[in-house]
């Protein structure tokens, strides 16, 4: 292939020799060579800049996806959003070579701040700098971002902008500038933006593309940050519930009330220790189990309509008769309150609980002693009149002693005084007990007492129940109230006797006791010196350690309801201790029951009473006798005169100054 020609020219004509033609040949290819050789090492010199500039390129784009990937993999590390901001910042301050890069975030009000920064030392920083652009409020340029908008400007003063953008970004010492969006989700959260403040600036592709990668970075782990906040929130929101929930369930346990949660179905989901305390089922007992089957023997009708009534109006309150796991009957002021779900229906009802059986016993004892008291009012307005009545009988008797010497009519008459006697002391007493008079402590001998019980004993109690007495004829006197003795008596034997329903053996003891040392340590109740011991034992149903326990407690009784006070033993220990003695009990189910009564001993003799004096004979005195009651004027006045008294009698006080007058 021909590249040109080679050209000999001379002013004058003339052939050239074959020798001349071939030298020109040979200078024709040296000059075809040399111009080969310069074009294949123009090839060769652009072949090595196209690869220099490819391999250039490529470390470029190998660099971008590594600093790509390496802020993702700290993104994925770390959930410490301030530190992923300042790293990437850093990272692509130092890679684009650029005088400032920084990110920007938003305010609701669309103007910002910048949060992170890393920038040349001759150039201005603008870290934590509020700026606000009315381009993104007036213009709404953030709707721009928001669909990815990119913003590249290689000088400010030839990119068109309006002149208060200039003087903005002049301001801050920019000269050209990159704008990226950061998008979390589909919302404009800020701007990853880079500037360059020394010069213009040509901004390449791939600079561009590295600035859109990492922005999609950011956005990404503002969105994990975001999640984590939340997640921590949420976790500690319920940290801080579940502390709350056992906050109040720590109080709820602390509360003496009976605190449990029972679903509409009655089954227990909560139960706190309160309520074991109160009924003595545990809480893992009582979980899942029906209130209405655990705490009442049977299905109350009661129960159910409460249950309507706490569902319609949220609530209810009132006073229940419940049972506890030993089979105690208890009565408690309840309050429902109806629990509602998220929804707004019925969920569960809580049901607070507090214990009134001591003070319902303690209302029935206060009403009690109001009808006492009224029995003592009342016998007070009629012991005047059944005196009265009795007077004339006691008087007729004994004037017919005197006028019937007959043995068996004497014999009568004296069974008669000893009745009507017997009614004025069963009215003394009558008015004692209901007016509550202490008696007056007095030495006196405890077997009288004793004897006397087991008569009346033995005649009111049934015939099914024996009696067996062993009490010492040498019996020593104690100190005491005869009336609250008695009622102690009493008290034990007719316990003795609810005992023994189907009969049985009912011994009645005493006997003389010196305590020593040895038993005053062991007891504590028990000082040195003499006692009596009374011991009171039935051969009945006997007791359980648990009663044994609580039989001195008040209102604590084992008896049908109407049958027992539960008060009778703790009147009994009561009135013992404020004598200065003990007592002692002890019993086998199903075997016996004893209970031992300890009374100091005193010295001296009891105190008999005074012998009946008999009426004096009169020598014609006169006696002035003023009674309302007729009939006990008159035999006043027959007697008087049999004993040779001269009478006046009067009805009341007037009449009687008239006669005296």
């Amino acid at each position: 292939m021909a590249l040109g020609a080679l050209c000999v020219i001379d002013r004058v004509p003339r052939d050239l020799s074959p020798e001349q033609v071939e030298g020109l040949r040979t200078l024709g290819h040296q000059v075809i060579t040399q111009l080969e050789l310069r074009r294949c090492v123009t090839t060769l010199t652009r072949t090595v800049t196209e690869f220099q500039q490819t391999s250039l390129a490529l470390r470029q784009e190998t660099s971008r996806e590594r600093l790509v990937a390496e802020i993702a993999q700290r993104i994925r590390q770390s959930l410490k959003l301030n530190e992923i901001l300042s790293t990437t910042v850093s990272e692509v301050w130092q890679f684009l070579q650029a005088d400032r890069v920084f990110i920007y975030r938003f305010q609701p009000d669309w103007s910002g701040t910048v949060v992170t920064e890393s920038v040349n030392p001759d150039y201005l920083p603008i870290v934590g700098s509020k700026i606000k652009d009315s381009f993104f409020e007036k213009n709404c340029g953030w709707k721009l971002y928001q669909k990815g908008r990119i913003q590249v400007t290689e000088d400010i003063y030839t990119a068109g902008l309006s002149k208060c953008h200039i003087d903005l970004l002049a301001q801050l010492q920019i000269r050209a500038n990159l704008v990226v969006p950061i998008l979390q989700e589909e919302c404009l959260w800020g701007l990853l933006v880079v500037n360059q403040c020394s010069s213009s600036r040509q901004w390449q592709q791939s600079e561009i593309n590295l600035l859109s990668s990492l922005a999609v970075q950011v956005g990404i782990a503002i969105q994990q940050s975001t999640l984590f906040e939340q997640l921590q929130t949420e976790l500690m929101e319920r940290n801080q519930a579940e502390q709350k929930i056992l906050e109040q369930a720590a109080l709820l346990n602390v509360a003496t009330d009976a605190i449990f949660v029972q679903d509409l179905e009655n089954q227990i989901s909560f139960w706190n220790k309160g309520a074991e305390n109160l009924y003595g089922w545990l809480g893992k007992e009582a979980l899942g189990k029906k209130a209405n089957k655990l705490l009442s023997k049977k299905t109350s009708r009661l129960t159910s309509e409460n249950q309507k009534t706490v569902v319609k109006d949220g609530n209810w309150s009132g006073e229940l008769h419940q049972f506890t796991k030993s089979g105690q009957k208890i009565i408690v002021l309840s309050r429902w309150t109806l629990v509602r779900d998220e929804t707004g229906e019925p969920k569960s009802i809580l049901v607070v609980n507090s214990d009134i059986t001591e003070k319902k016993l303690l209302e029935a004892q206060f009403l009690r002693a109001q009808r006492l008291e009224s029995i003592g009012t009342l016998a007070s307005g009629i012991a005047h009149d059944l005196n009265n009545a009795l007077a004339p009988v006691l008087m007729i008797a004994e004037l017919l002693q005197e006028k019937k010497p007959d043995p068996q009519t004497q014999m009568l008459l004296g069974e008669l005084k000893n009745s009507a006697k017997r009614g004025a002391n069963l009215v003394k007493q009558v008015l004692s007990f209901a007016r509550g008079v202490d008696g007056q402590r007095t030495p006196l001998q405890a077997r009288h007492l004793l004897l006397e019980i087991q008569q009346i004993a033995a005649r009111t109690f049934p015939k099914s129940i024996k009696f067996y007495t062993d009490i010492s004829p040498t019996l020593w006197t104690v100190l005491g109230d005869a009336t609250q003795l008695h009622q102690v008596l009493m008290n034990l034997v007719i316990n003795a006797r609810d005992a023994m329903p189907d009969g049985g053996t009912l011994s009645i003891c005493a006997e003389n006791l010196f305590i020593d040392e040895n038993y005053a340590r062991m007891n504590l109740d028990a000082s040195v010196g003499p006692y009596i011991a009374i011991t009171i034992s039935d051969t009945g149903m006997g007791m359980s350690e648990y009663v044994l326990e609580r039989i001195f407690e008040p209102f604590f009784t084992t008896k049908e309801i109407g049958k027992g006070t539960g008060l009778g033993l703790s009147t009994v220990m009561g009135i013992i201790k404020s004598h200065g003695g003990f007592v002692k009990v002890y019993s086998e189910v199903e075997q016996y029951s004893r209970f031992q009564v300890y009374l100091p001993s005193v010295e001296g003799g009891e105190i008999q009473p005074a012998e009946s004096l008999k009426v004096l004979s009169g020598h014609g005195e006169l006696i002035f006798v003023v009674d309302d009651e007729s009939s006990i004027r008159e035999i006043t006045k027959m007697t008087l005169e049999a004993h040779n008294y001269k009478v006046l009698v009067a009805n009341d006080g007037i009449e009687a100054l008239s006669l005296y007058a």
